[in-house]
């Protein structure tokens, strides 16, 4: 994989907000990268591409093998999250989508760093927005580009099993969240279901527990870009696991999303080259580790300590504590770029457990987090 420079763009951006992407210069700070992209071989996409639907595969192992033994104190659920991932996990309850954080190193070598199985981010700028960048140019720096994320999204809602109104919940002050899930809305409309967005704060409960929106009426099915960990600690979490409303992602997608799993995968396939040491005992992972709360989110709470590395983000008060899983330090590798080294991860998208394509992030420090870039990117 290279880092090729490329003429910059200012307008681009401002073209794709007919998209839905208004959040490309959040408080002035560039989102998206205009003057560079990734260049990748279709090797090193099909290497990607298998270690996701692999990893899948494993993923889904071990969770049988979590639930079977019942012991979640790692995962930090609560009984009543636990009781919830138990009832999702039997029933089957089908995954739309997801996305696998890697390492790619200069070799082709990939180790995964983390699934984001629950509420992943930077949906539309993979699915949509860098696609409409690659159709734009006029000279491109290769031949395709890795993304069927649009078209796996469309024809999976059907094998979702949902019928009425579809509610889609965010944040209505983050208009990131709102713009995928709008993008999500609308590849479900695609797919002949009838898709309403609900702002997450007007949704409530009526006398017998039921979700609803603000006219009363009952939310059958919802798909939500909250996590279940905050929900069931709000005031209303008791009720949960009375509800009759069907959420996406379910509740059983916890477990794959946790950072325990971490530790789960080295137990259940140790020395695997897909994954790193892992272990909620620091030390079981010999030199440098990377602390990350099991139920951390967007890059908050880690902490890297060990010979020669050392550094920390801060955990927002308003998050609950969880336990810290640690895993092998493995610092992405630098590629040069304008403003110093960037460090690049490759987000490869699950639609219904498979594979569909590929967004990368770029940070300017050791630790991805929501104040990185988005890199779009060519297949040679």
């Amino acid at each position: 994989m290279r880092r090729l420079a490329l003429p910059r763009d200012d307008a681009f951006p401002h073209r794709a907000e007919a998209l839905g992407f208004g959040f490309h210069t959040p408080e002035g700070r560039e989102y998206w990268v205009r003057d560079a992209c990734y260049a990748l071989t279709p090797e090193t996409v099909d290497a990607l591409e298998a270690a996701a639907n692999v990893l899948e595969g494993m993923i889904a192992e071990a969770s049988d093998r979590v639930v079977r033994r019942g012991d979640y104190r790692g995962f930090g659920f609560s009984d009543r999250l636990a009781a919830l991932v138990e009832r999702s996990h039997h029933a089957g309850e089908p995954t739309l989508y997801g996305r696998f954080d890697f390492r790619l190193d200069r070799r082709g070598g990939i180790k995964l760093y983390e699934y984001n199985a629950e509420t992943p981010a930077a949906l539309l700028e993979a699915a949509v927005v860098q696609l409409a960048w690659f159709e734009e140019l006029a000279e491109r720096p290769g031949s395709d580009q890795w993304n069927g994320i649009d078209d796996a999204l469309v024809a999976r809602w059907p094998a979702m099993g949902l019928s009425g109104r579809v509610h889609f919940a965010a944040e209505a002050a983050r208009e990131d969240e709102v713009a995928q899930v709008a993008y999500l809305m609308a590849t479900a409309r695609a797919a002949g279901l009838d898709g309403a967005f609900i702002d997450i704060e007007k949704i409530s409960r009526d006398a017998e527990g039921q979700l609803v929106e603000p006219s009363g009426d009952p939310i059958e099915s919802c798909f939500k870009l909250y996590p279940w960990d905050w929900m069931e600690a709000e005031e209303g979490g008791a009720l949960l696991p009375g509800s009759r409303s069907r959420f996406i992602e379910p509740a059983r997608r916890m477990l794959a999303a946790n950072k325990a799993m971490l530790a789960e995968l080295w137990s259940l396939f140790p020395g695997h080259p897909l994954l790193l040491p892992a272990s909620l005992d620091r030390g079981a992972v010999e030199g440098p580790a990377i602390g990350k709360p099991a139920l951390g989110l967007e890059g908050h709470g880690m902490r890297i300590e060990g010979p020669g590395a050392a550094a920390s983000t801060p955990l927002p008060e308003a998050l609950p504590a969880s336990p810290t899983i640690w895993q092998q330090w493995a610092p992405l590798p630098a590629h040069p770029t304008p403003d110093g080294p960037g460090y690049p991860v490759m987000g490869v998208w699950m639609v219904g457990g498979r594979a569909a394509g590929l967004g990368i992030r770029e940070g300017r420090a050791l630790v991805t987090t929501l104040e990185d870039h988005f890199v779009p990117h060519t297949v040679l």
